[in-house]
Parts: C-alpha cells; structure tokens; sequence
C-alpha cells in the first residue's frame, strides 16, 4: 500500500545514479518517491539516486525495484507535496473524446 498519492508525468530529467550523471524519463511522482525509465543498465536495485525536477528540487533516494529500464526510486526525505502537484497532472474525464488516438501518457495525439 502506497503512502502517498502519485501523479502522472511525462518530463525529462537529469539524475545522478551511483555518481553518474544520466537523462531518464519521469513516468509518476509522488512526495515518497517516483517511477523513472532509465537507459543506464548498470543501475541496480538499491543504487543511489538523485532526482532534479526542473532545478526547483533534487531529491535524493534509491532504486528499491527495476524492471527493464522502469525502476521505482523511493526517496530519503519527502518532497513538497505542492511540488509534486505542480509537476504532475490528472487524467481528464472527457467522454466526447474517449475514442480518439492517444500517446502513451493519454493525451490526444490530434488537437
């Protein structure tokens, strides 16, 4: 069960694995942690990790799961939940459009 609630992204990020510094995808944010799509396949399960999001924070934590290039980064010290809002976004509940094409993070691929 999750501590915090998460929220969708679809940003570029630097981050820092174990002392190398790297660009990863942010798929999710929450104040506890994220979901990053990393390209570096050194980076293992209990690797340090420093998160910048758009140079207003770094968080710092660890890779506490890695699926591919998917892994779950569990931060040390929560980030602002006003941050994580500001970053992320909610799905929208727009019925008229449901049958429109969409990328991989649900937004309309035609507008």
């Amino acid at each position: 069960m999750r501590s915090y609630n998460r929220f969708a992204t679809d940003e570029e990020i630097n981050v820092i694995i174990n002392g190398e510094r790297d660009v990863a995808t942010l798929y999710n944010l929450s104040p506890g942690g994220c979901m990053i799509e990393i390209r570096n396949s050194a980076a293992r399960e209990g690797a340090e990790v420093e998160v910048n999001l758009r140079d207003m924070v770094t968080a710092q934590g660890a890779i506490v799961w890695r699926i591919d290039q998917h892994a779950g980064i569990k931060f040390g010290t929560p980030v602002h939940h006003k941050i994580v809002q500001m970053l992320g976004y909610a799905a929208t509940s727009e019925k008229f459009d449901a049958e429109d094409p969409r990328d991989r993070f649900g937004l309309p691929l035609f507008g």
